[in-house]
């Protein structure tokens, strides 16, 4: 019986880790750590590339916001702009601004008419 207790104190003692072996780094001088050390390792550095992973996807998302906000303010630009050139490019806007800058444009009152140039043979 007491061979027993001694079995289950010691299984006990070799699975349970304390604060206090955290701490003091006797943690890390147990046989079970050491023959998993490799896969904790490996745990570590895949925590390591998904905080890396996160972060860069952060920025690329950021990056993102900042460019859809940029083609909202050019489309915004480009719609105002091709409004502006409609109105100027009207006829009577045309005319109004002839007059007022004073050139010697004046409207044609008839159509163009097609000059035809009959070649000898």
């Amino acid at each position: 019986m007491s061979e027993e207790k001694g079995n289950i104190d010691k299984l006990k003692s070799s699975e349970a880790f304390s604060f206090r072996e955290i701490i003091n780094g006797d943690i890390f001088a147990r046989e079970q750590l050491m023959k998993n050390l490799w896969f904790i390792l490996f745990v570590v550095f895949l925590t390591v590339i998904y905080i890396y992973n996160k972060y860069q996807t952060e920025n690329v998302l950021i990056e993102i916001i900042e460019t859809q906000k940029e083609v909202k303010e050019l489309r915004a630009y480009s719609v105002s702009n091709a409004n502006e050139l409609m109105s100027l490019s009207k006829e009577s806007e045309v005319i109004r601004l002839v007059r007022k800058n004073k050139l010697d444009i004046k409207e044609l009152k008839k159509p163009p008419e097609k000059i035809i140039v009959k070649v000898k043979e």
